[in-house]
């Protein structure tokens, strides 16, 4: 059991403690592997660049695939957990989903959920302010998803209306309904590709009331996130910037005796994991 914890240990401090610079530069390797086998495909699909550099592409394929393959067993093994729970995580997913089609097809051709793997870079950087912004912004969404929901569905309602007229008055241009909602999505959000257009008056105005609404009611959610925003903001300084020894976190309240994230107790001489000493320390 012991070297088993070892193990995991090891896997943990290399590839998930980011409070470490060895985790930090495996994250970033792996980030570039990604990077140059996306970029090595992009290239592949060029006939005479494929022709030429053909074999070296494939060289860099099967060297990504080996890393990542050895990346998604070491992060099983540093979960700490039931292993089916590591699996069904959307990281993890993301991963399989990245390495399978090779395996299945003999194929490298999953740029897509290769690019996919990008977020990781949140691991690298999450002691960063880069973090602590992309976390505001999802609970600016949680906290304003009602009002998002209820936007939805106005919109749906507009766009199916908008259709469903122009697909009754000029069936000629609208004659399938598909394309008369596709009308309605470009001209409601303004974009106007000119591909369909309305000939007769009636659509004409049907049109520029369209895309009045569109003006507005793009604008809309902007004005509600943002104000969102700007409140997450302001209770973040009234925090108290205590640091986490474990993970590094310091958004803290004044009075928080444990992290939020991680569950480690923090107090305000805790010491920072990028500098060693306390906020309160004296130093060396």
């Amino acid at each position: 059991m012991k070297i088993l914890q070892r193990i995991r240990g090891a896997a943990y401090w290399l590839c998930e403690d980011t409070t470490h610079i060895t985790a930090r530069v495996f994250n970033i390797t792996m980030m570039l592997l990604i990077l140059a086998s996306i970029f090595s495909w992009l290239l592949d699909t060029d006939k005479s660049l494929s022709n030429r550099f053909g074999h070296i592409f494939r060289i860099i394929e099967n060297i990504a695939m080996v890393a990542f393959v050895a990346e998604y067993l070491l992060r099983m093994i540093a979960f700490k957990g039931n292993v089916l729970k590591f699996v069904i995580r959307p990281f993890s997913v993301i991963d399989a989903l990245a390495i399978l089609p090779y395996f299945l097809t003999g194929s490298g051709d999953t740029a897509v959920l290769r690019i996919l793997r990008l977020f990781r870079i949140f691991r690298i950087i999450k002691l960063a302010r880069y973090s602590e912004a992309l976390h505001r912004l999802v609970e600016v969404f949680k906290m304003n998803r009602a009002v998002l929901a209820a936007f939805m569905f106005v919109i749906f309602v507009i766009l199916i209306l908008a259709a469903s007229l122009m697909h009754a008055l000029e069936p000629d241009r609208f004659g399938q309904m598909t394309d008369a909602l596709w009308w309605s999505i470009v001209t409601l959000t303004t974009v106007g590709y000119g591909d369909i257009v309305p000939a007769t008056v009636t659509g004409k105005i049907i049109a520029g009331i369209l895309m009045i609404f569109g003006i507005g009611i793009i604008a809309l959610p902007t004005g509600v996130l943002g104000a969102s925003m700007t409140k997450l903001m302001l209770e973040a300084k009234s925090r108290n910037q205590l640091v986490c020894p474990r993970c590094g976190e310091q958004n803290h309240f004044v009075d928080s005796r444990f992290c939020h994230r991680c569950g480690e107790k923090v107090h305000k001489n805790a010491a920072s994991p990028l500098t060693g000493v306390g906020e309160n320390s004296d130093g060396p």
